[in-house]
């Protein structure tokens, strides 16, 4: 028998049901935060041995990290909260999980009917509170003898199927009265758990869903073909980071040989620094030269989503192309821009296999992308330009970092890239392969960062990178309890530039005093002391070799490491004027 019969009471057996059909559709990992109410939960949980439990004291960072542990591992993660405010607290990473497409799972405790809106202690309205950021939402009753285990593991089902299936979060609230605590007795449930048929004795969920996920009804040949003879180019995404990134990046390689295209590729994307791509596109499109040479493009194939340039996204809505196509796994509208014309649903291998496959008989004479020599070498000359100006100082500056920190780390470690400065820094200077990059660009806030960097490192099991700024970390500071019981080799490099340094890049920068007071917000602190309450190793080098050296004995440590870098308000901004007017004196 797989699924046992005896339970100490309603409240455990509903919640035994709930993560056994959970695990049988494939969660591995339950993220729990202490509660009263979610009791029934937690300790079901906590005799479940073959799942892996992480637990934590803040309910906001829990969530953050469980989204990063989905993300790695490519597995839907479930996160246990007892009732409200601490529901409430799971709305950042919930919206996060919408936008940028994560299978998060919350799992909420709440007060039974006759306790909501009357003014009891700690009851809220729960039912409806996330709105439609989760892709389904299931309210279970207070626990009932009278209603089936085949509604509860069939609404459990066709929820997951809508959300979890389709890489979409999924909010579940259960209801419970007292007693949430066993008393010892066990009492037989043997009619009620029969009553759902074999499943009790089965390692399948009660409902199995096969959704259709191969391009059925895939446009034709003849289109492709079509599509296929133009100045086209290829531009990559952000890809689901559970992908097989080799596998994917041969695939585009094949794909990108057959049309003769060039490949760009976003900061976010395997592709990013490969040697196949045009590298440095954004400070390319800053260039009257290079404009022109992407403008030779009258059609794009884009694989992935989420771009980072803004200068990439504002050619891309610039134009008015024959054809836009776009493949991605996520069943979202994904068209900031609004210019998709065909867009294929599904993964991204087998949608470039699909195409290699379509155009294998194609054989006619191509028609080349003008030009096509000339954007590499603009682009190599682009990337010389940026390094002799950058060579001429010798300061440790975040244009520094951006240029050269993909340089420094072994290829096979993983990157997490913080919002605001650090993703766009590194989107536009760097030019390396690095292993899988993560990030938080669906809603890119800058909250909850280093608790989804601690889920990826825990998730992918393998050395891990996280560059955040500093007001990232001050807004994330319960989260270093997180990243401190890391057991593999994590280094969080915070950039101190005393709070706000992105709006040093936008015109906010012209209403004088008020950008500082209100925008900028400097507030004078370090890391150190923060570093020693949560016992993380503390560094602080003052140059770039220090920098270098630092980091690379770091990476060798089973734990994690806080290498603070701190630079001139303002300097960063600055640094990137002279750089893209330097690339536009000289190309």
């Amino acid at each position: 028998m797989i699924f046992p019969i005896k339970h100490h009471n309603l409240n455990t057996l509903w919640a035994n049901v709930l993560l056994e059909e959970l695990w049988r559709l494939g969660v591995r990992d339950l993220c729990i935060a202490p509660g009263s109410r979610s009791a029934p939960l937690t300790l079901s949980a906590a005799v479940m041995e073959k799942y892996q439990k992480h637990v934590h004291f803040d309910e906001r960072g829990l969530a953050f990290f469980a989204l990063g542990l989905a993300k790695s591992s490519g597995r839907a993660v479930a996160v246990i909260t007892t009732s409200g405010s601490a529901v409430a607290n799971l709305y950042p990473a919930l919206v996060e999980a919408r936008q940028f497409g994560v299978p998060l799972i919350l799992i909420t405790a709440d007060r039974p009917t006759e306790l909501v809106q009357c003014g009891a202690n700690q009851a809220i309205q729960q039912q409806g509170i996330f709105a439609d950021y989760p892709a389904a939402s299931v309210y279970w009753p207070a626990p009932d003898k009278n209603i089936s285990a085949s509604w509860l593991l069939g609404s459990i089902d066709q929820a997951f199927a809508r959300s979890c299936h389709k890489r979409l979060p999924l909010h579940i609230n259960c209801m419970f009265r007292e007693p949430f605590y066993p008393n010892g007795m066990l009492e037989d449930f043997d009619d009620w758990v029969k009553k759902a048929g074999c499943w009790h004795e089965r390692d399948k969920p009660y409902t199995e869903y096969f959704l259709d996920n191969n391009f059925s009804g895939s446009i034709s040949g003849h289109e492709t073909t079509d599509f296929a003879q133009g100045k086209g180019l290829l531009v990559v995404g952000r890809l689901n980071e559970d992908a097989d990134n080799d596998s994917v990046i041969n695939k585009l390689v094949e794909l990108a040989d057959l049309l003769d295209w060039p490949i760009v590729a976003d900061v976010q994307s395997p592709m990013h620094g490969h040697h196949r791509t045009v590298k440095y596109a954004d400070l390319l499109l800053a260039t009257s030269e290079g404009e022109r040479l992407f403008s030779c493009a009258d059609r794009i194939l884009q694989v992935g989503s989420h771009l980072v340039s803004k200068r990439v996204n504002a050619f891309l809505a610039s134009k008015c192309w024959q054809n836009y196509w776009l493949i991605s796994d996520e069943n979202r509208w994904l068209d900031p821009v609004q210019v998709t014309s065909v867009r294929f649903v599904g993964p991204v291998f087998k949608g470039c296999q699909l195409l290699i496959e379509t155009l294998s008989e194609y054989r006619s004479a191509k028609i080349i992308f003008p030009d096509k020599d000339r954007l590499r070498s603009l682009s190599e000359s682009v990337e010389g330009v940026v390094a002799e100006y950058i060579d001429k100082r010798d300061e440790l500056t975040e244009v520094w970092l951006g240029h050269k920190l993909t340089q420094i780390l072994p290829s096979s470690t993983n990157l997490f890239v913080g919002n605001s400065l650090p993703v766009r820094l590194l989107d536009m200077f760097s030019g390396q392969q690095v292993g899988k990059v993560f990030s938080n660009r669906g809603a890119s806030g800058i909250d909850g960062l280093m608790a989804t960097a601690a889920g990826c490192a825990v998730g992918s099991d393998e050395p891990l990178l996280a560059i955040i700024g500093d007001l990232s970390f001050l807004h994330d500071l319960n989260s270093m309890q997180l990243l401190a019981k890391v057991k593999t080799p994590v280094v969080l490099v915070m950039i101190n530039n005393d709070g706000g340094g992105i709006f040093s890049l936008l015109p906010v920068e012209k209403v004088g005093d008020a950008a500082v007071e209100y925008f900028q917000t400097p507030h004078g602190l370090d890391a150190r002391q923060a570093a020693a309450m949560f016992d993380i190793k503390y560094l602080n080098p003052v140059s770039r070799s220090e920098f270098s050296e630092q980091c690379a004995q770091a990476l060798d440590f089973n734990s994690c490491t806080l290498i603070e870098v701190k630079t001139q308000p303002g300097q960063a901004a600055e640094q990137i004027k002279q750089v893209t007017h330097l690339l536009k004196e000289l190309l």
